[in-house]
């Protein structure tokens, strides 16, 4: 397998390398209660506000982009329903999912299925296909007025109650595994794991962001300053928004918590509750996700094909190429496993964007399962995989030693993670 080494200058490229223009839309839950409720838009300057969304909405909760649909889904408190929207005009189309107990906040899972919170009924985790098929109750019990959701990197899902003030643990199945956080809070709402496995929770009624390590322990504030804040994303940038109510603002801060300004000013475009915030990008370029994580090939050439990784963690890309050599060996060259022909290669790199790019290492000189004699590693070219979307890449090759470079069309060998790309596409926007 190939090393990875990883350069400080590799990641500052993978993160930095990559721009697009975005837009910011902010849930506006109004007077609570009563009206006017309202999804608004405004400019990657956080300026020229316009309301996208006011009929078929009562309370709004959260946003939520289906950009392989052209549609955006807004949950509403009040009506017990998510609704449809154009994505481009708002347009209301039709009923998402109905008959939830206060839906509130929605997200695209590891298991490409949409995830919705319960304010009331049973409370339980709900989830659907991203057409609105129901697949019932996910969790074993219900969180009482759940307001906020993520996932570790183990697959457990975490659930916070704005009432009880706290956060419960699932596993992977959805079986309750008790209580991650019930101290240090006092109304918690949207949640979610950084980089360094941290969990982030906003605190509505403790005016900051509290900080909690892996196993639940309390770190202190990595915000402070706020009133009834509610709603987060992230910039391209990596730069972080807050959505503040007592000020009707959307706060900006630079990812480590230090304040940078207001982007969305006091009461911009009517703005009086934001609930929540969504970054959108623009650009049609598709977004690399782990849901790539496949065996890929190209029709043409049967027998040769390629396992994709991607690890978005570190912003990084695994590719295992087998094929065979350049020329057929003599038919007097022999193998003891497998036959003369046979070659594989490996890739490793940085990806942004809908592009990886690779470092193709070649191996050679080791033993069928012998850890002596010890393999030897050189580099043997470089390797472009870009890909269209979650059902079709391009990759190209530059092996000089060898005078060899062109271009190959892969697609997946089996579709069935396709759906999950999609959904993590989807959540990535």
């Amino acid at each position: 397998m190939a090393k990875i080494w990883i350069s400080l200058c590799c990641m500052l490229w993978a993160m930095n390398s990559f721009a697009q223009d975005f837009e910011i839309y902010v849930s506006d839950a109004g007077k609570f209660e009563e009206p006017p409720w309202k999804i608004m838009k405004y400019d990657a300057n956080g300026e020229n506000p316009e309301v996208f969304i006011s009929e078929n909405v009562s309370w709004p909760q959260d946003i939520l982009f289906l950009e392989a649909e052209n549609t955006v889904l807004i949950s509403s408190l009040n009506t017990n329903r998510i609704t449809r929207h154009n994505a481009e005009t708002g347009e209301y189309i039709n009923n998402f999912a109905t008959g939830i107990s206060q839906p509130t906040r929605m997200k695209i899972g590891p298991d490409g299925l949409l995830y919705v919170l319960q304010w009331a009924g049973n409370n339980r985790v709900r989830r659907y296909q991203l057409d609105g098929t129901p697949q019932g109750d996910f969790t074993s019990v219900g969180v009482n007025q759940s307001i906020g959701m993520d996932w570790d990197t183990d697959g457990n899902l975490y659930v916070s109650s704005f009432s009880d003030a706290l956060v419960q643990k699932f596993d992977s199945n959805g079986n309750d595994l008790g209580l991650f956080i019930n101290s240090n809070l006092q109304g918690p709402t949207n949640i979610w794991f950084n980089d360094a496995g941290e969990l982030l929770v906003i605190d509505w009624r403790g005016t900051s962001v509290k900080r909690f390590d892996a196993s639940g322990n309390f770190l202190g504030d990595f915000v402070g300053g706020l009133s009834q804040a509610e709603g987060y994303d992230y910039l391209p940038n990596g730069n972080l928004l807050i959505g503040d109510g007592v000020s009707a603002t959307v706060k900006m801060y630079e990812a480590d918590g230090t304040f940078i300004k207001n982007l969305v000013s006091s009461n911009s475009g009517g703005l009086i509750q934001p609930n929540a915030v969504r970054v959108r990008l623009l650009a049609s370029q598709f977004l690399i996700n782990a849901g790539l994580n496949d065996a890929w090939f190209n029709a043409a050439t049967p027998g040769q094909g390629f396992f994709i990784t991607v690890f978005p963690d570190i912003g990084q890309m695994f590719l295992a190429w087998f094929t065979y050599d350049t020329e057929r060996p003599d038919a007097s060259v022999m193998a003891n496993l497998g036959e003369p022909g046979h070659r594989w290669l490996t890739a490793f790199g940085p990806y942004s964007g809908d592009t990886a790019q690779l470092d193709i290492e070649v191996t050679e000189g080791g033993v069928f399962n012998a850890a002596s004699p010890m393999p030897t590693q050189t580099n043997g070219g470089t390797v472009e995989v870009q890909f269209a979307d979650c059902e079709n890449g391009l990759l190209t090759y530059n092996i000089p030693a060898l005078g060899l470079s062109g271009s190959i069309p892969i697609t997946r060998i089996t579709p069935d993670n396709v759906a999950r790309c999609e959904g993590l596409a989807a959540q990535s926007r």
